[in-house]
C-alpha cells in the first residue's frame, strides 16, 4: 500500500496589497523614529503583493477582536470550502468518499470550528473522522499532512481531506499608541488564503504522485519564545522574541537527524522569509538559488501562513521537474516543524510503492 499526497489547490483572497501601499499607509498614520528602519525591514521580507479578503481601507477600519474575528473567519471559511471542493473534483472523489477531515485555522477564533463547519457545508459523511488543529498557524498545512497520512496508516482505500485556511490579514490594524517593530512586520507580511490536498492509501501509486516514505514532527525545546500570538481587544497579533532568528537553524540537526543519510534531491521549503528558505535548503545539502525558486515565489505572492507549505508543493508538483526523493518541511510557532520524506513517481512508469513510516 502507497499513501499518496494529490496536487493541492490553493484558493487566494481577492484583493491584491502591495508592499508599496502598505508602506504608504504606514507612514501616514504613524509617527516612529525608528519607522524608517521598520519598513526597510517590511521591505526586505521578499513580499512584492500580498492577497487580502478585502480592501486595505476596509480591513484598517475593522475594530474590536469581535468584529474582525467575525470577519476573518467568515472569509476563510468560504475560501476553504471553495479549495477543498475542487481538490475533490481534482481528484475525481465525492464528499461521502472521504474517512478523514484534517483542518487547520488560527487566525480567530469560533465554535464550532472550521472542521465541524466544512462537514457541513462540503457535505461530507456525519461520521467521517476528524482533527481540527487550531493554534498550528505556520505550520498548519505540514502538521496538517502528517496527521492525515498517519490516519490512514494501515487503512487500506482510506481518503482523506487536509483543509487549511488563514485570513492573515486581520493582524494589520489601526492600533492604539505607538507602534511596535513587530505590529509593522507581522501586519504586513502575511496574506488571506485557503489551500486543500486529498490524501489517499492506494494500492499503488500513478505518475506524477507524491508518494509519502516517512512523516516527522517537532517541538523544538527551549523554544517557547521565538514567536507567539496574543489576543486583546483590539484584535489578534503576532510577537517573537530573540530566539526568532536562531530557531529555524536549532531545527536543521533534528531534521538531518530524522532524514539518517536518506538522499534529498528537492525540497519544498516553508516560506517563512528569504533567511528560513535558504538556511533551510542549505542544511538539506541543496543549492538555494536554484532548490528554494517555487518557494520565494510563494513568498512573493505573501506569506500565506498554514497554507503556505500547500502552496509551495502546488508550485512544485505543477513544474513537474521534481524528480526522486525530497522533503516538504514547514516551520510554526512553538518553535514547530512538521515534514515529509516524499518521492516523484517518474512519468515513464511505476515504481514499487511502499508503506509509509512515522516519526
Amino acid at each position: 500500500m502507497a499513501v499518496v499526497i494529490g496536487r493541492p489547490v490553493v484558493v487566494r483572497a481577492p484583493y491584491g496589497v502591495s508592499t508599496d501601499d502598505l508602506v504608504e499607509d504606514l507612514k501616514a498614520r504613524h509617527q516612529h523614529p525608528k519607522l524608517a528602519v521598520w519598513l526597510r525591514m517590511l521591505r526586505s521580507t521578499g513580499v512584492v503583493e500580498r492577497p487580502w479578503s478585502a480592501p486595505l481601507a476596509v480591513t484598517v477600519g475593522r475594530e474590536g477582536i469581535g468584529v474582525r474575528s467575525r470577519a476573518a473567519y467568515e472569509a476563510s471559511r468560504d475560501r476553504a470550502v471553495t479549495a477543498a471542493g475542487q481538490a475533490l473534483a481534482r481528484s475525481g472523489l465525492g464528499a461521502g468518499d472521504i474517512d478523514v477531515l484534517v483542518t487547520t485555522h488560527t487566525t480567530s477564533w469560533t465554535i464550532p470550528g472550521l472542521d465541524v463547519d466544512l462537514v457541513g457545508r462540503l457535505g461530507l459523511r456525519p461520521d467521517v473522522e476528524r482533527v481540527g488543529l487550531a493554534t498550528a498557524a505556520c505550520v498548519g498545512g505540514g502538521h496538517g499532512l502528517v496527521h492525515a497520512v498517519r490516519s490512514l496508516r494501515g487503512r487500506a482505500g482510506g481518503r482523506a481531506l487536509v483543509v487549511a485556511a488563514e485570513d492573515l490579514s486581520t493582524l494589520y490594524r489601526q492600533a492604539s499608541g505607538a507602534p511596535r517593530m513587530q505590529d509593522i512586520l507581522y501586519g504586513g507580511l502575511f496574506g488571506d488564503a485557503a489551500g486543500a490536498a486529498v490524501v489517499s492509501a492506494v494500492g499503488e501509486a500513478g505518475a506524477g504522485d507524491l508518494v509519502v516514505e516517512d512523516v516527522w514532527e517537532l517541538v523544538l525545546p527551549d523554544s517557547a519564545d521565538a514567536y507567539w500570538g496574543v489576543i486583546h481587544e483590539e484584535g489578534v497579533t503576532f510577537d517573537s522574541g530573540p530566539e526568532a532568528t536562531r530557531a529555524p537553524g536549532r531545527v536543521l540537526p533534528y531534521l538531518t537527524g530524522w532524514l539518517d543519510g536518506r538522499p534529498v534531491q528537492w525540497a519544498a521549503v516553508h516560506p517563512g522569509g528569504p533567511g528560513i528558505i535558504s538556511g533551510t535548503l542549505t542544511g538539506l545539502g541543496l543549492a538555494p538559488e536554484t532548490a528554494g525558486r517555487h518557494a520565494r515565489d510563494s513568498l512573493a505572492g505573501g506569506n500565506l501562513g498554514g497554507v503556505a507549505l500547500l502552496d509551495v508543493l502546488a508550485r512544485t508538483m505543477a513544474d513537474g521537474a521534481a524528480e526522486g526523493p525530497g522533503v516538504a518541511v514547514a516551520f510554526g510557532p512553538g518553535f514547530t516543524a512538521a515534514a515529509l520524506y516524499v518521492r516523484v513517481v517518474p512519468e515513464a512508469g511505476l515504481e514499487p510503492a511502499h508503506p509509509p513510516e512515522t516519526g
